[in-house]
């Protein structure tokens, strides 16, 4: 059987090494937290940039539409004279 003083050596190295886990696994995480928060931050620009050329795609498109009624009434107005 071994001695209680080696007994408390090997369970306070195991501490240690359970607590070296665990702030290498915090330390991972950590990292992958902030990755994943660049990454959305990134996706965020780029979806609004691309929110903004759409929006003004549509106001171009409104804006060719009602030329395009205006036209449209135009040529009904000159039927009806």
């Amino acid at each position: 059987m071994l001695e209680v003083s080696t007994l408390y050596l090997l369970l306070a190295m195991f501490g240690f090494v359970l607590l070296g886990i665990l702030v290498i696994h915090h330390h991972n995480c950590t990292d992958q937290v902030c990755r994943k928060r660049n990454e959305i931050r990134r996706l965020t620009v780029d979806l609004s940039a691309k929110n903004a050329v759409l929006e003004e795609q549509i106001a171009e498109l409104k804006t060719k539409i009602n030329e395009i009624d205006d036209q449209i009434a135009l040529l009904e107005q000159r039927q009806q004279s």
